[in-house]
């Protein structure tokens, strides 16, 4: 077990202090005698508070404690895990009395980070809470959503206050259990144990989120395969819902390997299914892992775009794939963008060479379009949904449709016959591991659905869960915290966004990444000793940059792209586009763009509105208002 002691509260009660001290001093290797002198300051007083529960519990004997407790995937250890009646509690021993910021965040984090990643905790398992006990000099006491600050005669009051008797505390060896702590990997990471161990990570909560989604996709491509047909699958979803992950697992597991056709060269494709994005910066960070991990990374994912340019210019060929997966569908290129970019007068939209590509494809055909809902950020993305319903409509009666309820309507007012499949539609965000509920708040807090106390509601449910969303005018702050906050964590990705189309942030203590020189797989994926890492917080990358991928931490510096003035969202200070005529509506882009910027982060979103730029001041004061916390 990766902890220096554990036992029940009985065993605790009656374990000698040098036996306990013993035992800790074996496990933590580096101990110093100012740790094993505080070890046998607290430890007796701790197993008196635990004999104070057993006194007026008597469930209490089942209830189990852990010192010095390792928190996977991380340098740190807990001072104390006390497992109860329907909770965990993660309890840090002061001796000093001081309790500063930096270090009531840590802790707080311990219990955030057990509360999202063991599968017996959660939402749906035994809540979790951290507590700072004051063993030596007595200090402030305090309770606030994650964190309970108080002295160590009252410990055993604050374990009955959260204990719950109706329900079971969790075996000691459970908890223990290694398999029982997964913390959801990033795409990033998921691609990277693809090619280390060959399969996709099979994370529990993942899965609870996707499978159905799964299983009704590859449903389908069985049917489309049976009935010797075309089809258009899509599949939509919040941010961070996975449905990435979805198309990766179709594309590179085994689920169609008995469906493949003989193709006109007499052989069978290697895979049926092909990954496609047209998001370049995921692209080139997954190509940039795979290499990294020996692998050939232009093999796993494509570029959208080149693919679209290869089977254009070559007609009467047919790609060597049934499936062509198109992540990122929304946001699909219309045809005056093609012809723009590939200088060809007769090129067709991306969604109708889709449709155009599979026809050629022997036998049966099945496109999957994984749409990520308002998240179109460029010049030609604005067509939406109605490109691939036009794109269906000219292809003919050969193809069927299936998607989630919500898209029906497109299709059925050209005629298109829809099947509805409620679950394509991924509603539950798995990369925002703390966070049900932060794409409503930052759609809402863009589109003006809400009212600020709807929103400010929304936060509050958001910290509950451990969610942190947090605002400053002081960049050099902003900075610190986070490198405090990560030191001990050097796989953790944290880095600086900004808007786009600022102008007003040039003289800050930032550079900001022109998207067509951006490297993508160093900025994300190397470690801080790396000039190029995210973690130097020296270089922002705008939501072109930053969509689709994610961080653990974000710190979007909000530019004056876009600002409240007198009550609404106004872009007037943003970058001009240099052909107006190309762009519908400007102002939805920027929206667009800021619910991206807002929903990168993992674990939280630091805003910081710097205080030189007097029109933000309204900006600052709104998001205030909509439930952003004062970083202290």
């Amino acid at each position: 077990m990766d902890a220096g002691w554990a036992g029940t509260f009985p065993v605790l009660r009656g374990t000698s202090t040098t036996e306990m001290v013993n035992a800790l001093v074996a496990f933590v290797k580096e101990s110093t005698p100012e740790q094993i002198k505080a070890w046998n300051s607290s430890l007796p007083l701790v197993q008196i508070e635990a004999g104070k529960v057993l006194d007026v519990q008597p469930l209490a004997r089942d209830y189990s404690a852990i010192f010095e407790y390792g928190l996977p995937h991380s340098q740190k250890r807990a001072d104390v895990i006390l497992l109860i009646s329907g909770a965990v509690l993660v309890v840090e021993l002061k001796g000093d009395g001081s309790t500063g910021q930096a270090y009531l965040e840590q802790v707080a984090d311990y219990a955030r980070r057990i509360y999202t990643n063991h599968v017996l905790c959660g939402e749906e398992g035994v809540p979790v809470h951290a507590l700072v006990v004051n063993y030596g000099m007595p200090g402030t006491e305090r309770r606030d959503e994650w964190l309970t600050l108080t002295n160590v005669d009252h410990l055993h009051t604050e374990v009955l206050r959260f204990d719950t008797p109706g329900k079971a505390p969790i075996a000691l060896e459970r908890f223990l259990d290694q398999y029982n702590h997964q913390p959801p990997p990033s795409l990033v990471q998921a691609v990277r144990a693809y090619f280390s161990d060959q399969a996709l990570p099979r994370i529990k909560r993942i899965d609870e989120v996707t499978g159905d989604a799964l299983k009704a996709v590859v449903a389908e491509i069985h049917d489309t395969h049976h009935q010797q047909r075309r089809k258009l699958v899509l599949v939509s979803g919040v941010p961070g819902a996975g449905k990435t992950y979805v198309g990766l697992q179709i594309a590179h597991e085994h689920f169609l390997d008995d469906l493949a056709e003989t193709m006109a060269n007499g052989e069978k494709p290697s895979a049926p299914a092909v990954f496609l994005s047209g998001n370049k910066p995921l692209v080139d960070v997954l190509q940039y892992e795979m290499r990294r991990a020996g692998g050939e990374g232009k093999v796993f994912v494509q570029n959208v775009k080149d693919f679209v340019k290869r089977y254009s210019n070559k007609k009467s060929i047919a790609p060597p794939h049934h499936v062509l997966i198109f992540d990122e569908a929304q946001r699909a290129w219309d045809a005056h963008r093609v012809q723009q970019k590939h200088k060809d007068s007769k090129a067709v939209s991306e969604p109708a060479a889709f449709v155009q590509f599979a026809a050629r494809i022997p036998a049966w055909s099945v496109v999957i379009g994984l749409i990520g809902e308002g998240q179109q950020i460029y010049t030609g993305e604005e067509g939406g949904m109605a490109l691939w319903a036009d794109a269906v409509q000219q292809g003919g009666d050969v193809w069927d449709v299936s998607g989630p309820a919500h898209f029906a309507p497109i299709f059925e007012e050209r005629g298109i016959p829809y099947k509805a499949i409620g679950s394509l539609h991924l509603s539950r965000s798995v990369r925002f591991h703390f966070a049900h509920g932060l794409s409503e708040w930052a759609s809402s807090l863009m589109d003006g659905t809400h009212s600020v106390d709807q929103l400010r509601t929304l936060v509050d449910h958001l910290w509950a869960q451990g969610y942190q969303i947090r605002i400053t005018r002081n960049l050099h702050q902003a900075k610190a915290f986070l490198w405090d906050k990560y030191r001990d964590q050097p796989e953790a990705r944290y880095g600086l966004l900004t808007g786009g189309r600022d102008k007003g942030l040039d003289e800050l203590d930032l550079h900001k990444v022109k998207t067509l020189t951006f490297r993508a797989g160093p900025w994300y994926a190397d470690p801080e000793s790396s000039p190029s890492s995210c973690r130097r917080l020296n270089d922002a990358i705008s939501e072109f940059s930053a969509q689709g991928l994610e961080l653990d931490h974000s710190l979007l510096v909000w530019g004056t792209d876009l600002i409240r003035k007198d009550g609404r969202w106004d872009d007037a200070l943003a970058m001009r586009y240099q052909k107006r005529g190309d762009v519908e509506d400007p102002l939805r882009l920027r929206l667009n763009a800021y619910r991206v910027l807002l929903t990168r982060g993992r674990e939280g979103v630091l805003i910081c509105l710097p205080n030189s730029i007097r029109e933000l001041d309204e900006t600052y004061d709104h998001l205030i208002a909509a439930g952003c916390r004062v970083l202290e």
